[in-house]
């Protein structure tokens, strides 16, 4: 009797496995398709600034489901004048790349990534700043002409490890602040072979 039970335990296990996997291999969403993308090299980004200001931001990458310890977040801050744009930053490529952001900025604070000597406040935050004021001023980094809201984009849904993305900071009158960022995405030449 003691056998058949241990035996139907098993097999149920084994059915509630079976049929767990099932519903994981089939994950298609938004948070599926993130989790389950491959997370190894690295992704590079590069800004294009095509407005007339200078752009100042905080961008990086993380992984926002790791909570119990925090895990690393990259951090990296860029003032881009006007119609300018940058040489390609490579990043570590993680779950979720992002511009300022609210979950960004909070993860930064929280893991203390924002304590290192290069640090500039002035470009901290949960938008990308656009100023007018001149070069080397107090208010370089300040959004003395406008904002643009952040943006965060995820690995499996926007991009993949390797990808080039391309951030344009447009000029835009209907969007909060007037500005926007938009997104390009090269895909890399090795995932196509």
């Amino acid at each position: 009797m003691r056998l058949r039970k241990n035996l139907f335990a098993g097999l149920t296990h084994l059915a509630l496995l079976a049929g767990a996997g099932g519903s994981l291999s089939g994950c298609t969403g938004v948070l599926g398709l993130n989790q389950i993308e491959e997370r190894a090299g690295n992704v590079t980004v590069v800004f294009v600034n095509s407005t007339s200001a200078r752009a100042a931001f905080t961008f990086g990458s993380y992984d926002a489901l790791d909570r119990a310890p925090f895990g690393p977040v990259s951090l990296d801050q860029q003032l881009i004048e006007a119609l300018q744009s940058t040489a390609p930053i490579n990043v570590v490529c993680r779950r979720n790349i992002a511009i300022g952001t609210d979950d960004y900025v909070a993860r930064v604070v929280e893991t203390n990534a924002d304590n290192v000597a290069t640090f500039n406040p002035d470009a901290f935050d949960v938008t990308v700043h656009f100023s007018d004021a001149a070069s080397g001023s107090d208010a370089e980094a300040l959004p003395t002409a406008g904002a643009a809201e952040g943006l965060e984009v995820l690995l499996g849904v926007d991009f993949s490890c390797g990808d080039r993305l391309v951030f344009e900071f447009v000029e835009d009158a209907d969007a909060p602040g007037g500005f926007r960022i938009d997104l390009t995405v090269i895909p890399d030449e090795e995932d196509d072979a």
